[in-house]
C-alpha cells in the first residue's frame, strides 16, 4: 500500500493492536473508498479523517436499525466512531456467512426496512443525501479532471429532481440503505443480515429498489432476479413517477464510485470512463461490470 492506504493500513493495525511484523491474520477485505479489514470476530472499517462524517453516518444508522430490530452486522463497542492514528474507525462484530444473499433475501430485507422505519424511527436518523455521497466520492480529485467534474456537474443538475421525490415516496419516509446488493448483505445462519451503512439514512424507501434494476439494465442480471427481489418486498416502486430520479441517482453514484477508485486498477479505470460515457449520455445502453 501507498500513501492514504499505508495510513489507513497503519490505523487498523493499531486499533486492533496489532505489530505490523505479526499482521499476516488481518485480512484485507475491501479497499475502495474505505479499507474494510478483518481480524477474527472483529471487522474494521477505516477511512481519512475528512470522511468521519461518513462514519458518524453508518454508526448512527445503525444504532437506529438495531433499535427497531433490522438485521446489522452488530456495532463492537460503544465509542465509535474513533480517531485512530489521523484516520477514522469504525468496529463491528463478524457475521459469519453461510452462502450468498439471492434477490429474494435482499427483498426482504428492503421491506423490513420500509415497514419498520417508516415514521418515528426514520427521522432518528441522519438525512439520506446520495448527490452530497456522489460528489464526496470525487471530493479527492481535482476540479479539472474531467470525470470527477462530470459528476459534479450531473449531481448539481439532478439536484432539483432529487429534492421534488426525496420526501414524496407514497410509501413515506424511511430509513434507505442506498446501495442494497448482494455485496452488501451477509447470508447468515440466522437469515439476511444488512452491512455496509455509510449512505444509509431518511428518505424514499423506493430507492432500495434501484440497485435491482439497474443489475437487469446495466449489468445483465437476469429479469427473474428482479421479479424475486420486488416479491419479497411486496411492493414495485416502477410506477411511481419519482422513481426514475432514483435510478438515475444511483447510476450516478455508482459511476461516482468507479471514478473516486479508478488509479486502484487499469480495469477499474477502464470501467470509470464507461461508466461516465454512459451517464453523460442518458440514450446510452452500454452494459457495466461489477468490480
Amino acid at each position: 500500500m501507498a500513501g492514504l492506504e499505508d495510513a489507513r493500513w497503519s490505523a487498523a493495525l493499531l486499533a486492533l493492536g496489532v505489530d505490523p511484523g505479526d499482521a499476516d491474520d488481518v485480512e484485507v477485505l475491501r479497499d475502495g473508498l474505505s479499507l474494510v479489514v478483518r481480524r477474527g470476530a472483529t471487522l474494521l472499517r477505516v477511512r481519512p479523517r475528512s470522511l468521519e462524517p461518513v462514519a458518524d453516518r453508518e454508526v448512527g444508522v445503525a444504532r437506529v436499525l438495531e433499535a427497531v430490530g433490522v438485521p446489522t452486522t452488530p456495532l463492537d463497542g460503544s465509542q465509535q466512531p474513533r480517531l485512530v492514528a489521523g484516520s477514522v474507525v469504525t468496529a463491528w462484530r463478524w457475521v459469519e456467512p453461510v452462502g450468498v444473499a439471492g434477490p429474494a433475501e435482499i427483498g426482504v430485507l428492503a421491506r423490513m426496512l420500509r415497514s419498520r422505519t417508516v415514521g418515528g424511527p426514520a427521522y432518528d436518523a441522519p438525512r439520506f443525501d446520495p448527490l452530497a455521497a456522489a460528489k464526496g466520492a470525487v471530493a479527492h480529485l481535482p476540479v479539472g479532471d474531467e470525470q470527477a467534474d462530470t459528476v459534479r456537474r450531473l449531481a448539481h443538475d439532478l439536484g432539483p429532481a432529487w429534492a421534488a421525490v426525496a420526501d414524496s415516496d407514497p410509501a413515506g419516509v424511511g430509513i434507505v440503505h442506498g446501495d442494497l446488493h448482494r455485496d452488501n448483505v451477509v447470508a447468515a445462519a440466522s437469515g439476511p443480515v444488512l452491512t455496509d451503512l455509510e449512505l444509509a439514512g431518511a428518505g424514499p424507501p423506493s430507492y432500495d429498489a434501484a440497485p435491482a434494476v439497474v443489475a437487469v439494465h446495466r449489468y445483465g442480471a437476469e429479469p427473474a432476479s428482479l421479479d424475486a427481489f420486488l416479491a419479497a418486498l411486496d411492493a414495485d416502486p416502477r410506477a411511481w413517477p419519482g422513481f426514475v430520479t432514483c435510478v438515475a441517482v444511483y447510476e450516478l453514484w455508482v459511476t461516482a464510485w468507479a471514478v473516486g477508485v479508478r488509479d486502484r486498477s487499469p480495469e477499474l479505470a477502464t470501467e470509470a470512463a464507461l461508466r461516465i460515457a454512459t451517464v453523460a449520455d442518458g440514450s446510452s445502453d452500454a452494459r457495466w461490470h461489477l468490480h
